[in-house]
């Protein structure tokens, strides 16, 4: 493996492979890495970019000292292009798509080759896709694309075909433990996090190194335990919580973000419902979830996760943010005692 993958966490296999392939004269001119939200792929993406550009690679490393090893980690290598959605966008339009075309038209500028990097693939506008399948039939014998998604089938299937892809499981939650143990977090914290990871190392770090993380998380829970406590018409006042008034964009990030935590609580409730309580990811939450699934079947418990998703499906779709929440708290299952 080679020194620019060397503090990746897990899924070794895959990223052995991609770089051989590139090292070893067998590389595609696309690539699909495809994998869980956080596992790695975009961090493995300009990983790969570093040593495609390395002029220096010596017994399969990136020397890590050249010019070019040193833009890239500055992310200011002339010859290495991010591709993703704007801040202010649903998707990648076609202005960038474009941009795309033109930069595989050029000469790279330092080095041998250029890599492109599409993040979340799946996220590219109809027309933008269409442009992009053009440059990738097309492919200029210098020019590295390496697209990534969560999803092959979300994927432009012509897209799909045309590159080699490449799957990144979810990491062993030991791994991620150990791994965050090493970066200096204390033992307990970091098998909690490793848990809740779901196998995602990406999502594991960035809530080790920022402690908001946890607290946001332990806030949208309370929340949806007062709202299980609560009779149905005393629950609407409770989405208060969820919303900025004077941002809607805010609002649907907060609610999808409270949301996806709600799933996973509710996840864990159907895993001590099923005899399986040793797999319960918020083990800090146990007492609540042997709770509720005392209280409810098996179909209760399918039920509140359809729900819960079918509200993020909704704030997909633009429906009122408001709406959503509210006609998702009022479906949810009712704990107030009688």
């Amino acid at each position: 493996m080679t020194s620019a993958f060397a503090s990746f966490i897990g899924n070794t296999d895959v990223v052995r492979r991609l770089s051989d392939y590139e090292l070893q004269g067998m590389g595609a001119h696309a690539y699909l890495l495809i994998g869980p939200e956080h596992v790695g792929k975009r961090t493995i993406a300009l990983q790969f970019a570093t040593l495609a550009t390395c002029p220096n690679v010596q017994d399969g490393d990136a020397c890590g000292t050249c010019q070019s090893c040193g833009a890239s980690a500055r992310n200011a290598h002339p010859d290495i292009h991010v591709i993703e959605r704007r801040d202010d966008k649903r998707s990648i339009v076609v202005e960038q798509a474009q941009e795309v075309a033109r930069i595989a038209t050029i000469r790279p500028y330092q080095s041998a080759v250029k890599v492109i990097v599409i993040v979340e693939a799946q996220a590219l506008e109809v027309r933008a896709a269409n442009l992009l399948l053009k440059t990738i039939e097309e492919p200029a014998s210098d020019t590295r694309i390496v697209l990534t998604s969560s999803e092959s089938d979300l994927v432009l299937p012509t897209i799909r075909s045309r590159c080699r892809e490449i799957a990144f499981r979810a990491v062993r939650v030991q791994s991620i433990a150990d791994a965050l143990v090493q970066r200096g977090v204390a033992i307990d914290d970091a098998s909690l996090i490793a848990r809740l990871s779901a196998g995602r190392p990406g999502w594991a770090i960035r809530a080790s190194n920022d402690p908001s993380f946890l607290a946001v998380r332990a806030t949208h829970l309370d929340m949806l335990a007062s709202v299980l406590s609560q009779r149905k018409y005393a629950r609407l006042p409770l989405v208060d919580g969820l919303e900025d008034p004077r941002n809607l964009a805010r609002t649907r990030e907060t609610m999808a973000n409270a949301f996806s935590t709600w799933i996973a609580w509710w996840r864990d409730v159907l895993v001590v419902r099923a005899g399986c309580s040793e797999f319960v990811a918020g083990i800090d939450r146990i007492d609540e979830v042997c709770g509720a699934a005392e209280r409810l079947d098996v179909s209760a418990i399918v039920g509140a996760i359809n729900r819960t998703g079918i509200a993020i499906a909704h704030l997909d779709d633009n429906v009122n943010p408001r709406l959503a929440a509210e006609g998702l708290v009022l479906d949810l299952p009712d704990f107030a005692p009688a």
